[in-house]
C-alpha cells in the first residue's frame, strides 16, 4: 500500500476533529446521567480526550524535529533501516532555511495497518479524511468544532486509524537550498519552530504576542546571555516571599506576575505545562523565568523524554513524584532476566541458580527484585518474598510464613494451573509429611482437607496435639536428631513441587546478613541438595525449576559474619551456580533523569540540581530521595504555583553539610512528623520492619486500637511507612533502624519489655484449647528476651518468663527448628535464678529445661556443651527416672561420635539400673536356647491378638525397650552375637508388659535370628512381614523406614527378587529423608547401592551413584556409613578401569584417611569387625573377577564373613567354590581334593539357597554345578549346566553373572578342544562384562582371543 499524504495544517485540523468527536461523546454520555452521577467520568474523558490530542501533536512534533536534524535522506534511511547515530547529532542538517519553518512547508505522510481489502480500506479511509476536512472548512475556526451536533457524521474510527498510522513528517518543496543560519539569530530559528510548535499544540492557531515594558529593558538579553555562559537553570534562585507562603498553604496576594502570554493561552487549551514551557522558550527565551536552547538535538531530546513517560510530564507535579520506576539499573536487570531464562529453559550444567545482589544500605537492592519480579509475573513465575529482621528471634517462621503467603493466594485464586501445582504438592509429599509442614504452613490445611481428616481418624494419631505430646514425653530421639534433615526435605520437596518451567518460582531472601543458621542451613539444602528429584543428585535428571535471589549488606559482612562461611560454601559448590551482582551509587546521568522525572521537569532545567544532589548522596537512591523531601521540609525546594514548577535555591543546598549520614536524613524526616506518631513509630519499630493488625489487637485494648492504627495512617501518607495486606511495613529497614534509635538504650528496654507483657496477658485471656504457640506468642516472648538485653524486665514473672521460654522452645524442636530451640531454652534458663533453680518450687522447670537443652545441644551438633547440661542434670536429678533422658543423649552423643565402645557400657550400665542383664560371653548355646524360648512363646501369638494386647506403660520398661532398640548400630559393628539376645529380650518385656511401636523390631530381629542361627528362612520371613504389619498398626509410621531398611536388606533376600528388594529400598530412602531419618535414609542407599550391583548394574552408573551416597553421607554426618559405602565405591573403581584415576578418600575422610589400607588397619584398631572384614571381603571379590585366582584364595579365610546367612556370607561362597573349582583344575590330586572340597560345600549351601529363592540363587548354583561337573570331567553334565546358568542369568536380568558363565563356558570349551564355539563364548563375554562397564576386565578375554586366534593359525 502507498503511504497517503496530508498537508500538516491539514493534520492539525483532522485532530482537532477525532478530539472534537471524543469531546462530544464525553458530553453526551454526561447529559445522558440525568442526575449528573458520571459528571466526573465524562470530565476524566474530556481531559483524556485534550491529552491525546497533545500526545499527537507531540508525535508530529518529534517526527518534525527529526526531518531537520536529519535532512531529506530521512524517508531512504526510514526504509533501508539506517539509523546512524551521526544523523541526530545535528552535523547533517535539513534542507530549510530559517523562513521555510512553518506550519504550510510541511505534510505528514501516513500508512494505516493491512485490514481486509487493502485497496477499499484506504478508499475508506480517505473519504472519512475529505469529509472531516470538508466540514472543518465550513467553520470559522476549529474551536467551533466543539459542540456541534453535526460532527457525528465524520468517521471517527477511520480518523483515528489515519492519525495513529503517522510514519513520517516531510517537506512539501523537493528544491530547498541547504539550511543556512548566517546573517540570522539562531534565536529566530528557535523562534520560528516555536510558532510552529504553538500551531500544532493550539489546533493551528497563531499566537499573539505582546511587546512587554521592562524596567531594565536589556535585563533578559543579560540574563540569558549569563545562563547560556553559566549553563545555569533558571530554577536557580532565591525563593521569594509569595514561594513561601505558597508552600505554607496560604494564598498570595494578587500581584503583576510575568506570565508569558504563550503559556497562558496553551495552558488555556489544556496542552501541558511541560509543552507550554517548551514552546514558550522556543518563542521567547528571554522572558522572565525562560531558558533557551543551545541546539536542535536538546529539543529533540526534550521532547522525546516527554514522550517517554506522558504519565509524568502531561501532568502537573505538585510532589515530589517517586514513581519514576528503575533508573539505572537495565544492566543488573538484563543479568537477572538472563538467568530467569536460565532456569526456565534448563540451560547450562545441572545446577541450581543463586543471584547475589550486594551493597550498602539503600542501594536499591529490594527495588531491582521488586522490579524483576513484575517482570517475570506476567510469564507465569510465582513468587516469594522472604525479609529477615533483626528483631526476630525465630527467622525460620519468616520463610515459613513467605510460603504459606503463596499458598493461601493460589488456593484464593482457584485457578486450575493452582490445582496441577496442589495435585503435584500431594503426589511430592507423604500425608505424613503434609502434616508436619502444615505446624509450619497452616494454609496445608485448607488445601488438603481430606488428609488431615483421615489423619485424624487413624488411631496411631488421634489428634496431632497428642502426637506432639507423645514425642516430648518419649523424648524421641529417632525423630530429633533427624528431623532438620527432614524438614530440608520437605521443603525441597515442597519447592520442587510449586515449580515447573511452566510456572517457575523465584524465591527472594532480602537481608540475607539477619538470618540465622537454622535459616541459612535450609536455604542451603534447598541450593544444594538434590536428592528428592534423583535419590543421589545425578546429573543426568532436569533440575529444580525455581530461582534464588538474596541481598545482603556487604560493608556488615566481613569474614567473622555467620553469612561468610555459607557465601564461600555456595562458591565453592559444583551444584550451584552462584552469580553476584554488585550495586553502588547509580550515575549521575541517572540521578539527573531521577531527578527530573521526580519533579516533572525536562533534563535541562535540572542540572544544578542534580549535581549538588550527587555529590551529597553518590547516586544512593534512598539517600536521594530522603535528601529531596528534607529539602522541601526545609524549604530549600518548593513548589512555585505561580511559575507552575518547582523552584530551589541552589547556593543554599549548596551549602547543606556534605558530612551528613543517610540515616540523620531519614532521622531528620522523622522529627518533622507529629510527636503521637513518631512514638507509634518508635512501638512498631520494636517489632522490626513490620507490624499486623493481628499483632495490634492483642498490644491495646480495643478503645486504643483505632488511635494507633491512625497514626500509622498518616505515617503512610508521609511515605514513612506502607500499608500491604493486613501489615504495616517501613519502606526500607533503614528507616525503621532510625526510628528505633530515636529511643534511648533504657526506653528501647521499656518499650520491647511493655509489648511483651501486654501480648503475654492479652494472648493468654484468649480462648487457646490448643497447646501450639503460634506466631503471636513468640513475638511476645522475643519482646520479653530483647527487653531483658536491655535490662528492663521485672524478677517477680522470672518463673512465668522461664516457662513461656520453655513451651517456645519445646515447640520449636517439635518443628524441628533447634537453633531457635536451643536460643529458648538458654533465654529460659538465664531466667533461674542460679541459687534457687534446683530447689522445689523450681525442680520440675529446671528439670525440663535442663532435658531439653541436652537434647537441643545433641541436634545441634553441641556435644561438650550437652555435657555440661547432662552433668548438671544427673547430679541434680533426685531419681533415676529423671536421668534417663539425660543418658539417652549422652548415648547418642558417644554413637555419633564414633565411640561404640563407651556408647555400648553406658547402655548397658543403664539397662542394669532398669533390671535388664545380659550375660558378659555370649556362647552359641545362649543364643540358641534363648530363641528356642522366644518361639515357644510366639506360637501362642498371632498378630491380631498383639494388637489387642495392652500397651506398655511401664516408664522404666518403655526406656529399656528403647535402650535396647538403639544398640541395633553399635552392636552390629562391635558385637553382632548379642543381637539375638537383645531382640528375643525386646519379645519378652513386651509380651509382658504391653507393646509399643519399638516392640516391632524386637520382632524384626527375632525373625533375622531364625534366618542366621537356625538357617529357618519361612520362620524368619514370617515374623519379618508380621514386624513390618505391627509397626503401621502399633503408631510407628515414623520408624517404617528403618524397618523396611532392615527388612529388605537382610530378610527379603531370600524370598523376594532382588530387582525388587532394591527398589524399594530406592524408595525407603526417600521415605527416610521424609521422615528425617537420615541413619537409616544412608543405611538403605548403602544396600540400595549394593544390591543393584548383583542385580548388574552398569558399574559406570553405579559409580555416579556411588560417589553422590557417598558425598549425601558425609552431608548427613553418617561417617559409620561412609566405611562401608567406600568399599563400595573401590570394587566399583576396581573393576570399572577407574581406579587410577579416582581417589575417593580426600573428598569422604577429608585427609584423615588417604587409603584403603589405612581405612583397614583403622577398622582393625577400633573393634569395628564389620568394616574389617567388608575391605577383606572386597578386595577377594575383586581378585575372583579379575582371574587372579591364587590371591583369591589367599584372602578367601581372611575375608570369611562373621554372620551366617548374611548378603555377604552369600557372595563369599559363590566366589570362593568357584575359585575353589578353578585352582582344582590347575593342582596336584593332594591340593585338588582341597579345592574340591570346599567347592562340593559351595554346591551343598546354593542348593539350599536355590530352594529359598530359584530368581536369585538357581544361575548361581548352575554355574557352581557346571564347575564341579568340569573337574569331574563330566562333558555332558557341564554343558548342560553351563547353558543352565548362562540362560537362567539372561532371564533374570544379570548380565554380569552371564558374562562369567559365558567366560567359564568358553573356557570348558577350549579345554574339550571346541576352539570356534569357545571364540564365540568368549566374544558374547566381552560383550556382557562391556555391558556391565567391567573393563577393567576385557583385557583378559582379549588375550583369551588372541590365543585361541594364535592356536587356529598353527
Amino acid at each position: 500500500m502507498e503511504n497517503y499524504s496530508l498537508s500538516l495544517d491539514n493534520w492539525v485540523a483532522l485532530s482537532a476533529t477525532l478530539e472534537a468527536l471524543q469531546l462530544h461523546e464525553a458530553s453526551s454520555s454526561s447529559e445522558g446521567g440525568g442526575n449528573g452521577s458520571r459528571s466526573a467520568p465524562a470530565h476524566g474523558a474530556k481531559v483524556e480526550a485534550k491529552l491525546a490530542y497533545a500526545e499527537r501533536a507531540c508525535k508530529v512534533a518529534l517526527l518534525l524535529l527529526h526531518l531537520l536534524t536529519t535532512g531529506n535522506d530521512r524517508d531512504t534511511t526510514e526504509e533501508n533501516g539506517n539509523h546512524d547515530d551521526h544523523h541526530w547529532n545535528g552535523v547533517a542538517r535539513c534542507s530549510l532555511q530559517v523562513d521555510d519553518l512553518s506550519i504550510e512547508k510541511f505534510c505528514v505522510k501516513f500508512s494505516p495497518p493491512n485490514e481486509g481489502d487493502d485497496n477499499n480500506n484506504m478508499v475508506d479511509i480517505q473519504d472519512a479524511i475529505g469529509r472531516a476536512l470538508e466540514y472543518v472548512n465550513t467553520r470559522t475556526s476549529v474551536r467551533d468544532l466543539n459542540g456541534d451536533g453535526n460532527i457525528t457524521t465524520v468517521g471517527e474510527a477511520e480518523i483515528k486509524c489515519a492519525l495513529d498510522s503517522v510514519i513520517v513528517v516531510a517537506s512539501t518543496d523537493d528544491n530547498l537550498t541547504p539550511f543556512r543560519t548566517v546573517g540570522k539569530s539562531s534565536d529566530d530559528m528557535f523562534h520560528k519552530l516555536g510558532i510552529l510548535f504553538y500551531q500544532l499544540f493550539a489546533r493551528g492557531e497563531t499566537p499573539e504576542l505582546e511587546k512587554r515594558d521592562t524596567a531594565h529593558p536589556d535585563e533578559d538579553a543579560i540574563r540569558s546571555i549569563a545562563r547560556r555562559e553559566e549553563g545555569e537553570d533558571p530554577a536557580c534562585c532565591d525563593i521569594d516571599e509569595k514561594d513561601e507562603e505558597e508552600v505554607n498553604g496560604e494564598k498570595p496576594p494578587r500581584k503583576q506576575i510575568h506570565l508569558s502570554s504563550v503559556t497562558e493561552s496553551l495552558s488555556g487549551k489544556g496542552v501541558p505545562v511541560s509543552l507550554c514551557r517548551l514552546v514558550a522558550d522556543l518563542i521567547n527565551p528571554n522572558e522572565v523565568d525562560g531558558t533557551p536552547f543551545h541546539s536542535l538535538d536538546e529539543v529533540v531530546e526534550e521532547v522525546k523524554q516527554i514522550l517517554d513517560r506522558p504519565d509524568i510530564f502531561f501532568h502537573d507535579v505538585n510532589w515530589l513524584d517517586f514513581s519514576s520506576g528503575l533508573i539505572g539499573r537495565s544492566q543488573e536487570l538484563q543479568r537477572l532476566h538472563q538467568e530467569a531464562a536460565a532456569v526456565q529453559t534448563g540451560a547450562g550444567e545441572f545446577r541450581n541458580r543463586l543471584v547475589l545482589l550486594k551493597g550498602f544500605p539503600g542501594v536499591g537492592k529490594s527495588y531491582l527484585a521488586s522490579n524483576i519480579q513484575s517482570e517475570l509475573a506476567e510469564s507465569g513465575w510465582l513468587y516469594i518474598h522472604t525479609k529477615f529482621d533483626r528483631f526476630v528471634q525465630n527467622p525460620l517462621l519468616t520463610i515459613a510464613s513467605s510460603f504459606d503467603e503463596l499458598l493461601s493466594s493460589l488456593w484464593e485464586e482457584g485457578d486450575e494451573e493452582n490445582l496441577d501445582i496442589f495435585q503435584n504438592l500431594e503426589a511430592a509429599l507423604s500425608s505424613s509429611a503434609i502434616v508436619t509442614l502444615s505446624e509450619w504452613l497452616p494454609s496445608l490445611r485448607q488445601l488438603f482437607p481430606h488428609i488431615f481428616r483421615r489423619v485424624i481418624s487413624d488411631e496411631d494419631l488421634v489428634s496431632l496435639a497428642a502426637e506432639s505430646q507423645r514425642r516430648r514425653r518419649n523424648n524421641d530421639m529417632a525423630n530429633s536428631e533427624s528431623a532438620k534433615s527432614r524438614l530440608h526435605y520437605i521443603f525441597r520437596k515442597l519447592v520442587a513441587a510449586l515449580s515447573s518451567p511452566d510456572r517457575p518460582l523465584l524465591i527472594f531472601l532480602d537481608d540475607l546478613h539477619w538470618a540465622d543458621n537454622s535459616c541459612l542451613d535450609l536455604i542451603s539444602s534447598l541450593l544444594m541438595d538434590f536428592n528428592h528429584i534423583n535419590p543421589f543428585g545425578l546429573a543426568n535428571e532436569t533440575p529444580q525449576c525455581f530461582l534464588v535471589m538474596g541481598s545482603y549488606r556487604d560493608n556488615e559482612v566481613d569474614s567473622t559474619h555467620r553469612l561468610s562461611s555459607y557465601l564461600e560454601t555456595f562458591e565453592r559448590c559444583n551444584t550451584l551456580q552462584v552469580t553476584n551482582i554488585q550495586l553502588d551509587g547509580i550515575a549521575k546521568f541517572h540521578t539527573h533523569l531521577l531527578i527530573s522525572e521526580m519533579l516533572g521537569l525536562p533534563l535541562r532545567l535540572t542540572k544544578s540540581l542534580t549535581d549538588a544532589v550527587q555529590a551529597k548522596t553518590l547516586g544512593n537512591p534512598l539517600y536521594i530521595n530522603a535528601f529531596m523531601q528534607s529539602l522541601v521540609r526545609e524549604k530549600l525546594l518548593v513548589n512555585s504555583v505561580s511559575k507552575k514548577r518547582w523552584v530551589w535555591d541552589i547556593d543554599a543546598i549548596k551549602s547543606v553539610s556534605i558530612q551528613e549520614s543517610i540515616a540523620e536524613v531519614l532521622t531528620r524526616k522523622i522529627s518533622y512528623l507529629p510527636h503521637d506518631t513518631q512514638e507509634t513509630l518508635k512501638v512498631m519499630s520494636t517489632f522490626g520492619s513490620q507490624i499486623s493488625e493481628e499483632c495490634i489487637n492483642h498490644l491495646y485494648p480495643e478503645a486504643k486500637r483505632q488511635e494507633f492504627r491512625d497514626r500509622l495512617n498518616s505515617a503512610v501518607e508521609e511515605s514513612v511507612i506502607e500499608k500491604v495486606g493486613s501489615k504495616y511495613k517501613f519502606v526500607h529497614d533503614m528507616v525503621q533502624q532510625a526510628v528505633y534509635e530515636l529511643m534511648t538504650p533504657k526506653e528501647r528496654g521499656e518499650c520491647h519489655f511493655q509489648n511483651g507483657v501486654k501480648m503475654i496477658s492479652s494472648l493468654s485471656s484468649c480462648d487457646d484449647s490448643h497447646t501450639e504457640l503460634g506466631i503471636l506468642s513468640f513475638a511476645a516472648i522475643d519482646q520479653i528476651n530483647i527487653a531483658k538485653s536491655f535490662g528492663a524486665t521485672d524478677t517477680s514473672m522470672y518463673a512465668r518468663f522461664a516457662y513461656l521460654n520453655l513451651k517456645a522452645g519445646e515447640r520449636s524442636m517439635e518443628v524441628f527448628n533447634f537453633i531457635s530451640g536451643f536460643s529458648y531454652i538458654e533465654q529460659g534458663l538465664s531466667f533461674m535464678p542460679k541459687e534457687s533453680k534446683w530447689n522445689s518450687s523450681n525442680y520440675d522447670l529446671s528439670r525440663s529445661l535442663h532435658e531439653e537443652a541436652c537434647l537441643a545441644c545433641y541436634v545441634n551438633a553441641l556435644p561438650a556443651k550437652a555435657n555440661e547440661y547432662i552433668e548438671e542434670l544427673l547430679e541434680k536429678a533426685q531419681c533415676l527416672e529423671h536421668k534417663l533422658k539425660a543418658y539417652y543423649v549422652m548415648v547418642k552423643n558417644l554413637t555419633s561420635s564414633g565411640e561404640l565402645a563407651q556408647a555400648l557400657k553406658k547402655t548397658f550400665d543403664v539397662l542394669i539400673e532398669l533390671g535388664e542383664t545380659f550375660p558378659a560371653e555370649v556362647t552359641p548355646e545362649i543364643i540358641q536356647k534363648e530363641l528356642s524360648n522366644t518361639k515357644s512363646l510366639l506360637n501362642n501369638l498371632t498378630q491380631e491378638s498383639i494388637l489387642s494386647s495392652p500397651r506398655l506403660t511401664d516408664e522404666k520398661k518403655l526406656w529399656a525397650i528403647k535402650f535396647m532398640n538403639n544398640l541395633s548400630g553399635p552392636l552390629a559393628v562391635t558385637n553382632y552375637q548379642l543381637g539375638p539376645l537383645i531382640a528375643c529380650r525386646m519379645v519378652h518385656l513386651s509380651s509382658q508388659y504391653g507393646y509399643c511401636t519399638e516392640s516391632a523390631f524386637g520382632f524384626l530381629g527375632y525373625g533375622q535370628a531364625q534366618i542366621s542361627v537356625f538357617e529357618d528362612v519361612d520362620e524368619g520371613y514370617r515374623w519379618g512381614k508380621i514386624a513390618l504389619s505391627l509397626l503401621e498398626s502399633l503408631g510407628g509410621k515414623s520408624y517404617l523406614p528403618k524397618m523396611r531398611c532392615l527388612f529388605y536388606s537382610y530378610v527379603s533376600l531370600w524370598k523376594e527378587p532382588f530387582q525388587a528388594s532394591s527398589n524399594v529400598l530406592l524408595h525407603t530412602h526417600s521415605e527416610a529423608m521424609m521422615v528425617g531419618d537420615v541413619e537409616y535414609a544412608s543405611i538403605s542407599a548403602f544396600f540400595y547401592c549394593r544390591q543393584v550391583l548383583v542385580c548388574g548394574q552398569n558399574l559406570l552408573l553405579a559409580e555416579k551413584e556411588c560417589k553422590a551416597i557417598a558425598s549425601k553421607m558425609v552431608q548427613l554426618k553418617q561417617i559409620q556409613m561412609c566405611y562401608g559405602q567406600v568399599n563400595t565405591y573401590l570394587f566399583i573403581l576396581k573393576l570399572n578401569g577407574n581406579y587410577d584415576k579416582v581417589n575417593p578418600f580426600p573428598e569422604i575422610f577429608d585427609g584423615k584417611i588417604t587409603n584403603e589400607e589405612e581405612l583397614l588397619q583403622l577398622a582393625l584398631s577400633s573393634g569395628k569387625q564389620i568394616n574389617a572384614k567388608g575391605i577383606l571381603s572386597n578386595r577377594f571379590q575383586v581378585a575372583f573377577f579379575l582371574g587372579q585366582f591364587e590371591e583369591a584364595a589367599e584372602l578367601a579365610e581372611k575375608a570369611k564373613p562373621l554372620s551366617k546367612m548374611s548378603f555377604m556370607e552369600v557372595y563369599h561362597i559363590f566366589c570362593e567354590g568357584l575359585t575353589a573349582f578353578q585352582l582344582a583344575r590347575r593342582s596336584s590330586s593332594h591340593s585338588a581334593s582341597k579345592w574340591m572340597a570346599i567347592g562340593e560345600e559351595a554346591v551343598k549351601k546354593f542348593r539350599f539357597y536355590e530352594k529359598c529363592s530359584n530368581w536369585n540363587w538357581d544361575n548361581n548354583l548352575f554355574l557352581l554345578e557346571a564347575e564341579y561337573h568340569n573337574c569331574r570331567h563330566e562333558e555332558d553334565k557341564a554343558d548342560a549346566k553351563y547353558k543352565a546358568s548362562i540362560k537362567s542369568a539372561q532371564d533374570h536380568g544379570f548380565v554380569h553373572e552371564e558374562a562369567l558363565a559365558l567366560e567359564f563356558y568358553g573356557d570348558f570349551l577350549h579345554i574339550t578342544r571346541r576352539v570356534d564355539q569357545s571364540r564365540e563364548k568368549y566374544a558374547n563375554a566381552c560383550l556382557c562384562y562391556e555391558k556391565w562397564g567391567a573393563y577393567a576386565i576385557l583385557p583378559r578375554l582379549q588375550a583369551k582371543i588372541g590365543q585361541l586366534q594364535v592356536q587356529g593359525t598353527e
